[in-house]
């Protein structure tokens, strides 16, 4: 799999689009550092057989491009890296690089703000596994606790009154899909999809650096091609400034907006787990922790287990103190209920029961000494 990012990275807010941002009791980061904490996540996410990064600056940053350009070389140094710093804006730029995609399937990542956050890279591999072979389809990667709520009734994203079950709705072992037009920028898609979102029509005289372009997209300009669209079974991204901005909102209790942790760039993460208090400073971890600090200042930033830690921490970690007094399995149950409760966001969605068990499966896969009782 592919490796493709064309973004531009700003602190102008778009005029249109995304705008609603609720950040909480989470303090504010530079979309330069968001950005560069993507990255790193995404250069231990996966085996890329390739990495396309196509990045715009704006004014303010264009005089640390060496300074980031440094960072992107260190943290891809084992990969095939084509970095242009010019993204992508019109459908010809699109045309052009179809001659680099030498894989059948592309992460295409047109944004700055969502960190692989998963614990391993099991599952994503799994997945691709799954796919390879697939022509026409696409896997959301980011917005887990959304298009889990929302697969079912075609992806729409608000409730249908009554309940609906799209058609073509099925579950599988490894994800679920249901067949739609989706053209998010934050998909693994197939070298097929890329050919028919880019090639079909002519419109190169429409700046189009992203096919869900705030104000205008595909669906506005041409026909798009309809396609297996899968939800995955487990987070694989979280969008760094959380889901207050989709409608109905989910809370920064539920699956909450996200901080760089304290020391991350300097190989010095500190973890703090199974405390009841808050302390500053460190990277604190509880899930029987009732509130997300995001949400109420006397939560917890995260409710992991020491077992499922995002990936991209892991080499970047300096000290762990853990509580002497914790039950592991206790732990576990209440990091399964975080799960839940990060899926169960709405009561005007349906969830089959066999999906929630093969969600909860796949986050029991980090304690192999556990089992799922049904």
């Amino acid at each position: 799999m592919i490796l493709f990012c064309n973004t531009f990275i700003t602190e102008t807010p778009p005029k249109i689009g995304k705008g609603f941002v609720f950040r909480e009791n989470l303090k504010s980061f530079s979309n330069f550092d968001i950005f560069k904490y993507s990255l790193a996540s995404l250069a231990v996410a996966y085996d890329w057989s390739k990495v396309i990064l196509k990045i715009s600056l704006d004014d303010c940053y264009k005089d640390r491009q060496d300074e980031l350009e440094q960072f992107i070389k260190n943290e891809f140094n084992k990969f095939d890296l084509i970095l242009e710093w010019q993204r992508n804006e019109y459908q010809n730029d699109w045309k052009r690089d179809y001659e680099l995609l030498d894989n059948n399937l592309i992460w295409f990542y047109c944004n700055h703000d969502h960190i692989f956050f998963d614990s391993t890279t099991n599952y994503l591999e799994t997945l691709v596994n799954d796919i390879k072979e697939e022509q026409l389809c696409s896997v959301g990667f980011s917005h887990f606790p959304e298009c889990i709520r929302t697969v079912k009734q075609g992806l729409h994203p608000y409730p249908l009154n009554p309940p609906t079950i799209n058609p073509t709705y099925k579950i599988y072992d490894n994800y679920v899909s249901v067949d739609s037009t989706n053209f998010d920028s934050i998909q693994i898609i197939t070298k097929e999809l890329y050919y028919r979102w880019w090639f079909e029509s002519e419109f190169n005289h429409i700046k189009l650096p992203r096919p869900d372009f705030f104000g205008i997209g595909l669906a506005e300009i041409k026909p798009v091609p309809t396609h297996k669209t899968i939800s995955p079974l487990k987070e694989i991204c979280r969008h760094f400034d959380g889901y207050q901005h989709i409608n109905p909102a989910i809370t920064n209790n539920q699956s909450p907006a996200i901080d760089i942790p304290v020391g991350f760039f300097e190989n010095d993460i500190k973890i703090r787990y199974g405390y009841d208090d808050y302390k500053e400073g460190w990277t604190n971890i509880n899930p029987k922790n009732d509130y997300y600090y995001a949400f109420n200042k006397s939560g917890t930033d995260y409710k992991f287990t020491l077992n499922d830690l995002p990936l991209v921490w892991k080499n970047r970690i300096s000290v762990v103190d853990s509580n002497p007094n914790i039950d592991e399995e206790e732990m576990i149950q209440y990091r399964l209920k975080s799960i839940l409760e990060m899926i169960y966001t709405s009561p005007y969605y349906q969830i089959d029961k066999e999906v929630e068990e093969k969600i909860l499966v796949n986050y029991l896969n980090s304690y192999p000494q556990y089992q799922l009782n049904v």
